[in-house]
């Protein structure tokens, strides 16, 4: 099945299936956070805060990394069988992907003993990656700039009497 063909009745029922699935697993997560008395409303804008920037470095490693390569080009080898191309449609959408791995981390951070380490250190990743995203925009952008400077220099050069 290609990406432009409109999904047959068993891709939609499979894509159902995963929604259910996220479901089942969101109200599983809800009774466990209530069994330890957890109250999510109650969670400080710094724990949303390494939440959100783990889960944007763990759906980062998942869905673009070369670490999990080999996971997302074994599922992609079988994305013929419907439950391996819901798989390979989440693995190629950041923000589908997003949405599970958001799942996965408050669980981690909530319910693992020392989960809230491994969390940590994905945010700690994810504040890294930001970092080397911004450095090579401003570096990039500097270099932009230089060869624009040097370009109009050059062209001035060309333009004052007597240079030829």
């Amino acid at each position: 099945m290609s990406h432009s063909e409109e999904p047959d009745s068993q891709q939609k029922f499979w894509n159902f299936m995963a929604t259910i699935f996220y479901m089942l697993l969101l109200v599983l997560l809800g009774l466990g956070l209530k069994y330890k008395g957890i109250d999510i409303k109650q969670v400080r804008i710094w724990e949303f805060f390494v939440i959100a920037t783990a889960s944007y470095r763990l759906t980062r490693i998942f869905v673009f990394d070369k670490i999990f390569k080999f996971f997302r080009d074994f599922i992609r080898s079988r994305s013929k069988l419907y439950v391996f191309y819901v798989l390979k449609e989440i693995l190629s959408c950041p923000w589908c992907a997003g949405v599970w791995m958001a799942l996965v981390n408050v669980s981690i951070y909530f319910l693992v003993p020392f989960g809230n380490l491994f969390v940590y250190l994905l945010a700690i990743a994810g504040i890294a990656s930001f970092l080397v995203l911004l450095v090579n925009y401003l570096g990039l952008s500097v270099e932009e700039k230089q060869h624009t400077v040097k370009g109009l220099k050059e062209e001035s050069d060309y333009t004052k009497p007597g240079v030829e």
